[in-house]
């Protein structure tokens, strides 16, 4: 289904839950009254895929909550699922609050007595209505620290004690994750990262409790300093916890050196899909070495800041199912190592390149490994070899997204690009730091007729965004603005290029909920019928 379909079936049932919630009260659920809101007649399985959507609006869920019990009983495991994102100082007192009261009652007696030395009373609370930690999918360390951290600030006030300030997180956060480990039986998301740097997480015994990791399908790790003593840990033993793991994300410092234990994690998972690494200074070979042994699962490889040598070329080009690559500012490229791969047997499908403006040669070499097959390229490097490389060796690509790139005097070799591969879909995205957006010469004539896709984030002056859209003879579809300093000015011209052109049918800028009630977006909306994407949904595009 289409994300415009999702969009319109998401903003469906939020006009039903409008009129349908304002008919019955919270007391209905907390007290087991009766809703005179009739069961939808959709099955299960719709109502679910149409929430999912809706839980992306935000506070949305929640008023779905009341509608009714059949309703309550769906939603309750999608607001619970990835508890701890988005939230308030307030609301992450109240979330920690809830799954304390979930504690059994030992546990919760021991962490009480844990407490008592720094004066922390945990405050009394019913027992909830629903098994909350029994719904985690997703579940970031990181952010139970801080949630955690809020909550402490809350209870104690003016009374916390600052020397002991991580010794009561780790109790706490000792205390929920056992919980997790022994409830979530649908935990599929696990990352340790850190919010406090010098202090550990918990024991390995609190991760070994059932089901606790046996179920995941993603891990990562995120380190900006040295990892403690039992993360260490808990990545040796996470083989023996868990085999199915689909997406391995992992980053280090460039000093780290757990190289045998990320290479024992690859090789003892089943089904290992994709794997991104940053970070990797020296030994990343024996890394490579293990994505062997998952070269008929493995799809997708992201690289960042990694050290590359002969022999990782020579692991990579055996993985003959590979769609998708990313090599971004890796180190030890150059074009011995490099043509190694000229010899792979994969057919990438995506390809995603990071380059310093004197590595033309290689990023070239590796454009030609992308080949025929290559659809999806996103590139920092425009130069006339560059250009010339991707017409010659990649005819087929047909989306571009030019990330982080540096508008020099290369302007002029856009239309030869992209009329070259009669493209279809172009973002353009230049860092809100690098002014030399001013520089950018992009006019409409650059854009192909077969153009339907355009996607700015890149902040230009208004002088070029009127240029743009008023020499562009692109059949556009689609057209998002994505950077924030936009005025009414821009509005205007956006709606000039749509009533001329009347082939535009979907508009998304961001911020654009503030001026949903101007009269251009109005007319858009109901006598151009274009459809507006909402600012939560914009990422989704």
């Amino acid at each position: 289904m289409s994300s415009s379909t999702y969009c319109f079936l998401v903003q469906f049932i939020l006009n039903f839950v409008g009129s349908a919630a304002t008919n019955t009260v919270d007391n209905n659920l907390l007290y087991g009254k009766h809703s005179n809101v009739p069961t939808p007649y959709l099955p299960t399985e719709c109502m679910l895929e149409i929430f999912k959507h809706v839980q992306t609006q935000g506070s949305g869920l929640y008023s779905c909550l009341l509608v009714n019990r059949y309703w309550c009983k769906n939603i309750i495991p999608l607001l619970w699922s990835r508890p701890f994102e988005g939230l308030s100082t307030e609301n992450r007192h109240k979330l920690i609050h809830t799954y304390l009261a979930c504690l059994d009652r030992e546990d919760y007696l021991n962490l009480s007595s844990s407490l008592q030395p720094y004066n922390i009373e945990i405050p009394k609370a019913r027992q909830p209505l629903f098994n909350y930690p029994m719904c985690l999918k997703e579940f970031s360390y990181k952010q139970l620290e801080i949630a955690v951290h809020s909550t402490i600030h809350i209870w104690c006030n003016r009374t916390f004690i600052y020397h002991h300030k991580q010794n009561q997180i780790l109790l706490i956060s000792t205390a929920l994750c056992k919980l997790f480990m022994r409830r979530s039986i649908s935990l599929k998301s696990f990352m340790i990262d850190k919010y406090f740097s010098h202090s550990d997480i918990p024991q390995i015994s609190t991760f070994i409790e059932k089901p606790g990791l046996s179920h995941l399908t993603k891990f990562r790790i995120d380190f900006n300093k040295p990892m403690t003593t039992n993360t260490i840990r808990l990545l040796g033993n996470l083989p023996n916890l868990c085999s199915n793991i689909r997406c391995l994300d992992i980053k280090f410092p460039i000093f780290e050196h757990n190289h045998k234990a990320i290479s024992r994690i690859i090789s003892t998972q089943k089904r290992l899909n994709e794997f991104n690494l940053s970070g990797v200074k020296l030994g990343s070979e024996r890394i490579f070495s293990s994505l062997q042994s998952r070269h008929e699962t493995l799809n997708i490889v992201r690289l960042e800041n990694v050290y590359i040598t002969e022999a990782c070329f020579n692991a990579l080009a055996l993985c003959e199912n590979l769609k998708d690559l990313s090599l971004r500012y890796c180190r030890g490229l150059n074009i011995e190592n490099t043509s190694v791969l000229l010899k792979s047997k994969f057919s990438l499908k995506k390809l995603r390149l990071g380059f310093s403006p004197n590595s033309s040669d290689v990023a070239g070499l590796i454009l030609q490994v992308g080949g025929i097959s290559l659809k999806e390229l996103e590139i920092d490097l425009i130069n006339p070899i560059i250009v010339e490389t991707i017409l010659d060796y990649c005819p087929n690509v047909k989306e571009i997204k030019l990330a982080n790139y540096f508008p020099h005097d290369n302007n002029h070799l856009f239309y030869h690009l992209f009329y070259g591969l009669s493209l279809e879909n172009l973002e353009i995205f230049i860092n809100s730091k690098n002014l030399d957006y001013e520089d950018m010469k992009l006019t409409g004539q650059d854009l192909p007729p077969t153009l339907k896709y355009l996607k700015l984030s890149c902040g230009f002056t208004f002088d070029q965004f009127k240029e743009l859209f008023k020499t562009c003879n692109a059949l556009l579809e689609t057209i998002i603005i994505d950077y924030i300093d936009l005025n009414y000015d821009h509005i205007k011209v956006i709606t000039k290029f749509i009533k001329d052109k009347k082939t535009v049918k979907t508009l998304g800028i961001v911020g654009m909920d503030d001026i949903m009630t101007s009269q251009e977006i109005r007319e858009l909306k109901s006598r151009y019928e274009i459809f507006i994407i909402p600012s939560y949904e914009l990422k989704h595009w």
